[in-house]
């Protein structure tokens, strides 16, 4: 998050989608870790793990996976996409509601309800004094 948006990237792989940066655990990682380096990776930003907002259990490309989806703010670097990615761009949810700059292809990827709760997860932080 920042200013009330999140962050974006356009994968250069099929599916072409628009998701948040994440990506797969390595061997004896745990998620907070494999979060860090892959948002390092990903986008040259560090970051500060605020809460989990989602988990997922399903089936992608004949496998079982499972998502956890965080909120996260950045705390130093500066955006420098990785070749995984073409392009960036910072979203407020009304922007995404409108599918304006971006548009999210729910059948593939992260639907409106997922920044739809984690906006609420922001809410209610921010009303409790915690710096987003």
């Amino acid at each position: 998050m920042k200013d009330d948006k999140f962050l974006l990237l356009k994968r250069n792989n099929e599916p072409c989608i628009w998701a948040p940066p994440g990506g797969r655990l390595e061997e004896d990682e745990n998620p907070e870790e494999g979060l860090k380096r892959e948002i390092k990776e990903e986008t040259n930003f560090d970051i500060e793990i605020i809460a989990p907002v989602n988990t997922w259990f399903g089936e992608w490309q004949g496998k079982p996976l499972l998502s956890i989806d965080y909120l996260v703010r950045t705390v130093g670097g500066k955006l420098q996409l990785s070749d995984e990615h073409s392009s960036a761009a910072w979203v407020s949810l009304e922007e995404l509601k409108k599918g304006v700059p971006i548009e999210l292809d729910p059948r593939l990827g992260f639907k409106l309800k997922d920044f739809q709760k984690a906006k609420r997860l922001i809410d209610i932080l921010q009303e409790a004094n915690y710096q987003i």
